[in-house]
């Protein structure tokens, strides 16, 4: 993938893949500079350019001797990314979100086994586990950055997945995890004031 396929002005460089975590960079990566809770990205790009990342996506120039590319905001910039290199696998999986303060696990699991059923073979993704291709795996967090979740996408394809149940937290919807995806249908459970810690009050969580 170039970069001037995803962002018009980016340089035409060639990259191999994409990672926010710099711990995770392969050579020809494009490293996302996030601003995280606790460290920012940018602090960090020296050690990803150390591993061999052939690009940065930033927010601010830091002139390390590799092409970057300057957006508003790095984060939002990872889900449309993530999902060029991997060939927008949404466009082609049938995705149902799932979103709400409670009830979202029971709900994505009665959806897959209601497809299912059906004869719809359904990929799974959740706060207790993932499925791709009728196997499982433990789920790291409700909804995976945008990254690791387009990639996973793509691997629900390729092992022969039409449909997939996701839930969707309110975490995700805010921090752009859940962008540049093709919904086929959209569910909300209910809002009730469990997640107030991280938004400032219930019409920000409900929007």
């Amino acid at each position: 993938m170039r970069l001037d396929e995803v962002w018009q002005g980016a340089p035409p460089v060639e990259v191999a893949g994409l990672a926010y975590d710099s711990r995770q960079v392969r050579p020809g990566d494009a490293f996302f500079c996030v601003r995280g809770f606790t460290r920012d990205g940018h602090e960090l790009a020296p050690e990803a350019v150390a591993a061999g990342a052939g690009a940065l996506v930033v927010d601010h120039p830091l002139g390390l001797g590799v092409p970057e590319v300057v957006v508003e905001d790095v984060r939002a910039a990872m889900a449309p990314a993530a999902a060029r290199l991997h060939g927008d696998p949404t466009a082609m999986l049938r995705v149902v979100g799932i979103t709400g303060t409670n009830g979202k696990t029971t709900t994505a699991y009665l959806l897959r086994a209601l497809l299912a059923r059906a004869g719809h073979p359904t990929g799974l993704l959740g706060t207790v586990t993932s499925v791709v291709g009728g196997v499982e795996a433990p789920a790291v967090r409700t909804t995976p950055e945008a990254i690791d979740l387009q990639g996973t996408f793509a691997r629900m394809l390729a092992a022969g997945d039409t449909h997939c149940a996701m839930e969707v937290s309110s975490h995700a919807l805010e921090l752009h995890r859940a962008d540049a995806i093709h919904w086929a249908v959209a569910i909300f459970t209910n809002l009730t004031q469990d997640h107030l810690d991280f938004h400032p009050d219930m019409e920000a969580y409900f929007a």
